[in-house]
């Protein structure tokens, strides 16, 4: 586990689920993901356990700000022509840029939600939606879904992981079980 996912899980376990919900709207904002999310989320989940109460404001937290923050990147790109590839932290290319055009241009909004849903891909089709004739709302609840379905899979990985292991993470045991079970994540 590096030290900005043990860092955030520390974080998490200090102030809840309001900073996974901060760390998914950076994640969110930033085309390139420079923020391991994927593996402090499925650390999370394992924490918190498999109970659905326990669970779903994790999911609820990476689901909605994921949405905010993809939607101020929309906002940005928008309104105020703000170019991400401008910025040296962004590890973004022309040429990874173009190929979110063509899927854009060729499959429309419901790429939104599908790129959203994949790791890897989630939030490059931002930057050619807010481009285009999308209304803001329209992209929105396709964000929306992709990252709800982004983090069914996420929770599923989780609890697989907490079955196949047959461990149930009660703490973070300085961070020893969980890091061993991401180490396969």
């Amino acid at each position: 586990m590096n030290v900005l996912t043990a860092t955030a899980l520390d974080l998490v376990a200090t102030y809840g689920v309001a900073v996974l919900l901060c760390v998914f709207v950076l994640e969110g904002a930033l085309v390139g993901k420079l923020i391991p999310t994927r593996t402090l989320f499925v650390a999370v989940v394992l924490t918190a356990g498999s109970d659905a109460f326990a669970f779903l404001p994790v999911a609820a937290a990476a689901v909605v700000g994921a949405t905010i923050g993809q939607s101020m990147l929309f906002v940005a790109v928008r309104r105020f022509d703000v170019d991400p590839t401008d910025f040296r932290a962004v590890p973004v290319d022309g040429a990874r840029l173009d190929g979110a055009d063509r899927w854009f241009d060729r499959w429309g909004l419901p790429a939104v939600a599908v790129t959203n849903a994949l790791p890897g891909t989630r939030g490059w089709l931002a930057l050619p939606t807010a481009t285009s004739s999308v209304s803001a709302p329209r992209f929105v609840l396709a964000s929306l879904a992709g990252s709800v379905a982004y983090a069914a899979a996420l929770v599923a990985l989780a609890i697989g992981l907490e079955g196949a292991f047959g461990v149930v993470v009660a703490g973070l045991v300085n961070g020893a079980v969980v890091e061993g079970l991401l180490a396969v994540v």
